[in-house]
């Protein structure tokens, strides 16, 4: 076993994540948009936006560049979306990486749009109607972290009273409002491509992390509770001074090799970058342990 005590240094700073940099993209998007619909009166949704008339011509790109496209000139539509990979993105990047994060939002927002294409030409909808938006990408992040952090607790305005829910309980809230919202069709709202966005973040979890598709996940991983140590000095300390020296080397570099190792291991081989909170919380942990030690 090799243990670099360099490792239990202050933790680098955070890098810049993906769901940051996609938050701006998608504002520099709809600033463009708005130039070039109200001032040059370029038909920027019809023309990059996902349509089954698109699609009959094989234009498959507009699968993406729908997820970039917001109403306008009204910025609310992509505020939503802006808030929701802020408070959802960044944990849920954190623990799945960058490439998967940017994987199944993507993917959610590809699986959203043919949903609602699917559901659109089952209403019998002109085909040159265009979908637009990032909130199938963005429910697809939601449910990631409403089903890793099921049963934390947050609390959430409803009108004007403030109620403590869990987030699977939240979850839920958004699966019935989209399937009620399915039945109003001047909604305007593509609701469809919610429940696709949101079918994919659950269901595409458990084959990104290999774990079972029934499994839920709690916030805070079970944290092993403290040894108790006498107060140096008291004669239960006196007494026990050497064997507790002793016994506490042994504990120390049991707890190194079974907690520290394989995260030292982790940052040798993908960088600092790719730790999880838990991860971070238990080198803090060995940090403070040694010290004290």
């Amino acid at each position: 076993m090799i243990y670099d005590r360099d490792y239990m240094r202050e933790p680098e700073a955070s890098p810049i994540r993906v769901s940051m940099i996609l938050i701006w993209i998608l504002g520099g998007c709809f600033l463009v948009q708005c130039i070039l619909t109200l001032y040059g009166k370029v038909p920027v949704v019809s023309d990059l936006g996902l349509s089954w008339a698109g699609m009959r011509h094989w234009q498959i790109w507009r699968l993406l560049t729908f997820q970039f496209l917001h109403e306008v000139p009204w910025p609310l539509h992509v505020i939503s979306n802006a808030l929701g990979l802020y408070f959802f993105g960044r944990p849920v990047e954190e623990r799945l990486g960058t490439w998967k994060f940017l994987g199944i939002y993507l993917a959610g927002g590809v699986a959203g749009g043919l949903a609602q294409l699917g559901w659109n030409l089952a209403l019998q909808y002109p085909p040159e109607v265009s979908l637009m938006g990032a909130s199938a990408g963005v429910s697809a992040i939601t449910a990631v972290y409403c089903r890793w952090f099921a049963h934390e607790r947050f609390t959430a305005i409803l009108v004007v009273f403030p109620v403590r829910m869990k987030f699977l309980t939240f979850l839920w809230i958004l699966v019935g409002g989209s399937i009620l919202g399915l039945f109003i069709r001047s909604s305007g709202v593509a609701h469809m491509a919610h429940l696709g966005g949101l079918a994919l973040g659950w269901f595409g979890v458990p084959f990104l992390t290999g774990t079972a598709p029934w499994q839920i996940w709690k916030r805070h991983e079970e944290i092993e509770p403290a040894t108790i140590i006498p107060f140096p000095g008291t004669a239960l300390s006196k007494a026990t001074d050497a064997p507790s020296r002793r016994n506490r080397a042994e504990e120390d570099a049991e707890y190194v090799a079974r907690e520290v190792d394989p995260i030292l291991d982790k940052i040798a081989s993908k960088g600092i970058a790719s730790l999880t909170d838990h991860e971070r919380r238990v080198l803090e942990q060995a940090r403070e342990r040694m010290r004290k030690g």
